[in-house]
């Protein structure tokens, strides 16, 4: 799992993703204000409100360019070129991917037409491939020495000259790909990606989703290097929930939602991988001062969906005695909510409003805009705790048989 997580390629989607995510980070402190004002008598309807949610629905629908950039740069990084040209290549290949249109009005203006969807999350593998494609072209070029030699001039110049092969390559084989053999990247994966997202979306998935993230971290490897490619396709059915979402339909089982999605996914995150929400309200309920004492100092980090304080300082990362209420919890939390969900008692979460940082009470309206998913989170993490007591408690003695020995012998 190490190996595969320090692969370059997935080094790059990963940091790529991470820095993509600043604009979502955007885009969810404007979903709380639009949340925020709805609740004002009158306001929801004004036409002020309107144009707030389109600004919103602008910032969620233009990420994948950001993505582009970001995982092109990300790839730079690796690869030790320079980021922001690479960047660049990537949006460049990103744009013409879409295969867009020029129409001209009877005026002679000229508008730019393509699908809006192609700009957002659901055209977040195609902007993958775009930071790839530019990153590793780019990559190859300068490595063979493929460069116009321009040894004396200014910095900023000779950037230019370097990469300038480079970035013709990458414009002319995604105008080939695209133009002239026809293949609409967007189409193709839409078509695989339907088999991919009806797994990973499916019950069985999302528990083996469920299991991976504690799985991981037990053994020492954060799941964020490793899990990002399912992350990316729990983003894409969130995507589809949210285009439905706007055609007005109710987030439904029946009208097409997607249970499990990315909101999903950080709804029920309570605390971290492994959903420690639980654990660190366990501990503070101890008797054990040590317990009580880290339940104290992890309770924010805890709040904010940071778990390492509770993963390194209990320690459960190799810690066999919490191997299984530290797997169980996050898969008992997926089931109860997914049939939750499936029978209609809190809405399908179907928001791109994307935050780990967000407190998950917070978080689980945000994403589902009902109340009702509030209690059903509050209901998790008391269940978690409960999962958790017995075990504590065994290790409390532990501990104090522990510190007895020690002043025995001291």
């Amino acid at each position: 799992m190490n190996k595969f997580a320090n692969l370059r390629i997935i080094k790059s989607i990963s940091g790529g993703i991470a820095s993509g995510v600043n604009v979502l980070l955007i885009g969810s402190f404007l979903s709380i204000i639009s949340i925020l004002m709805s609740f004002i008598p009158g306001l929801k309807v004004t036409a002020f409100a309107v144009k707030f949610a389109n600004l919103k629905d602008l910032v969620f629908g233009i990420v994948g360019i950001f993505f582009a950039y970001s995982i092109g740069a990300s790839n730079a990084k690796y690869n030790q070129i320079d980021k922001q040209t690479v960047g660049f290549f990537a949006v460049i290949a990103y744009f013409i991917f879409m295969c867009p249109n020029f129409i001209t009005d009877d005026n002679g203006n000229i508008y730019f037409s393509a699908l809006f969807s192609k700009f957002g999350t659901n055209g977040l593998f195609v902007a993958i491939i775009s930071g790839l494609w530019a990153g590793e072209v780019t990559n190859f070029f300068k490595k063979h020495g493929w460069v116009i030699q321009s040894e004396g001039l200014p910095e900023i110049i000779k950037t230019w000259f370097d990469y300038l092969f480079a970035g013709t390559a990458i414009t002319l084989s995604v105008w080939v790909f695209t133009n002239l053999l026809n293949i609409d990247l967007h189409t193709v994966f839409s078509a695989v990606l339907t088999p991919i997202i009806d797994i990973q979306t499916s019950l069985i998935g999302s528990l083996i989703l469920s299991a991976t993230g504690p799985i991981l971290f037990y053994f020492g490897i954060h799941p964020l290097s490793v899990t990002t490619p399912a992350l990316v396709v729990l983003m894409t059915a969130a995507a589809h929930n949210a285009n439905l979402l706007a055609k007005g339909l109710m987030p439904t089982v029946e009208n097409g939602f997607l249970i499990n999605n990315m909101g999903t996914h950080l709804m029920i995150n309570l605390g971290g991988a492994g959903s420690t929400l639980g654990l660190n309200l366990a501990l503070l309920f101890s008797k054990s001062r040590t317990h009580k004492k880290l339940g104290q100092l992890a309770f924010l980090p805890g709040i904010l969906n940071i778990n390492e304080p509770l993963i390194f300082g209990l320690p459960i990362m190799l810690n066999s005695f919490f191997f299984f209420p530290f797997v169980i919890a996050p898969i008992l939390n997926q089931l109860i909510t997914y049939f939750v969900l499936y029978f209609g008692l809190v809405k399908i979460p179907s928001s791109l409003a994307f935050s780990m940082g967000i407190p998950t009470l917070i978080n689980a309206y945000i994403l589902s805009e009902d109340f009702r998913a509030v209690l059903l989170v509050l209901g998790l993490i008391i269940l978690d705790a409960l999962i958790w007591m017995p075990f504590l408690r065994i290790h409390a003695g532990k501990l104090e048989a522990e510190e007895n020995l020690q002043k025995e012998m001291g």
